[in-house]
């Protein structure tokens, strides 16, 4: 054990003196995870804007109720003349313009609502199919009041507006992602990403040892070929967790993430970080050069961090590439951490996510210490 814990220091004392490594394992990331997770939270923070301009009428007020139940917009009323100004300077997404003659609309089977749009962007689809929806329930409310008194339009579409839905009692088997869950999921992405860069880059250094001979003084020392083994991996899982554990304060520091419970999240963390050190050895043992290793590492991890989904959520692609990224260990990890992070824990879910990684583990490690030649 002795022989081995010599090992492990001088390779994470050696690691850490190079400057590029440390840039790539810690600063990188949470450089990287600062930016984006601070665009994230101000989205949040800042709903897109839609002016809305009516005069202020019964029917009028009741329909802008009606719009307003939609809560991911923020609706603000202004003149026409500021509506055009604000969409000319993409300062909101639209206007609505609600018109008093709502009846002679229908009528003469005219548009309900007259929208102001520069630009047909991602919001204003979203838009889109609220306000015909929205159009489509006055329709219908003005048909079914038609024959009756002439305040009975505009009380119908107030109780519409302050109707809550029917109150059903559930039990939540797994909870749905929110939006800050999806921001700490994208901080354990950048994780992911560079600690394969990283520790991949770090596994490559027994390409150099060969060339320059240290590999070989190992070999003939006294000590066996399971020790310097046992010596390079758990150096280079002990700076996979040093780079997890810095990344996890600082985002907890900077952003006051939640990383659900730590009895599930130590023991799933560590096997990614395992399989990403498997991962590191089998280029390792693949290649014959480190600027080999370097070029196909980056363009493996890349590709099997977009199919994975590391970068966006993985159900937002096709059902064909869902089912590729099924041959990709961070698909896996990705959907780990997104029980233990949402607290669902599902149990089903989390052990098969569990048991994919330690066959991809086992199959990197196969590989990778095959690739080892010690003589």
């Amino acid at each position: 054990m002795r022989k081995i814990w010599t090992i492990l220091i001088f390779h994470v004392k050696e690691f850490f003196k190079t400057p590029g490594a440390v840039v790539l394992m810690f600063v990188m990331p949470a450089l990287f995870s600062w930016i984006f997770g601070g665009i994230s939270v101000n989205s949040e923070q800042n709903k897109p804007i839609v002016n809305v301009v009516l005069t202020d009428t019964e029917v009028t007020q009741g329909i802008l109720s009606l719009l307003k139940q939609d809560d991911h917009f923020d609706w603000k009323t202004v003149t026409r003349k500021h509506a055009e100004k604000n969409v000319s300077a993409q300062d909101a997404v639209a206007a609505v313009v609600i018109p008093d003659d709502i009846g002679q609309r229908i009528t003469e089977r005219k548009p309900l609502f007259d929208i102001i749009v520069q630009r047909k962007s991602e919001n204003y689809l979203a838009l889109s199919s609220h306000l015909e929806g929205t159009a489509g329930l006055v329709l219908r409310s003005y048909q079914a009041t038609s024959s009756l008194e002439n305040g009975a339009f505009p009380k119908v579409l107030e109780a519409i507006s302050s109707n809550k839905g029917v109150t059903v009692e559930k039990e939540i088997i797994q909870k749905d992602t929110n939006d800050s869950e999806a921001i700490n999921l994208m901080f354990v992405g950048f994780a992911i990403m560079f600690m394969m860069f990283g520790l991949s880059g770090a596994a490559s250094t027994i390409l150099d040892e060969r060339i320059g001979g240290t590999w070989g003084r190992l070999i003939i020392s006294p000590v066996s070929k399971l020790q310097i083994s046992l010596g390079y991996l758990l150096a280079y899982f002990f700076m996979g967790w040093i780079q997890f554990a810095v990344l996890m304060a600082a985002m907890n520091v900077m952003f006051d993430t939640s990383w659900g419970r730590l009895t599930y999240l130590i023991p799933f963390a560590s096997l990614v970080i395992l399989c990403v050190v498997g991962f590191g050895l089998m280029l390792a043992g693949l290649v014959k050069t480190k600027q080999q290793a370097s070029a196909i590492g980056a363009v493996l991890i890349v590709s099997t961090c977009m199919l994975g989904g590391v970068y966006w959520p993985i159900d937002v692609v096709p059902d064909i590439m869902q089912k590729i990224a099924l041959a990709v260990p961070q698909t896996w990890a990705m959907s780990g951490f997104k029980e233990i992070i949402s607290g669902s824990l599902h149990a089903g879910t989390l052990l098969k996510d569990t048991a994919a990684l330690l066959g991809f583990s086992a199959l990197f490690f196969f590989i990778g210490l095959r690739g080892m030649k010690f003589e």
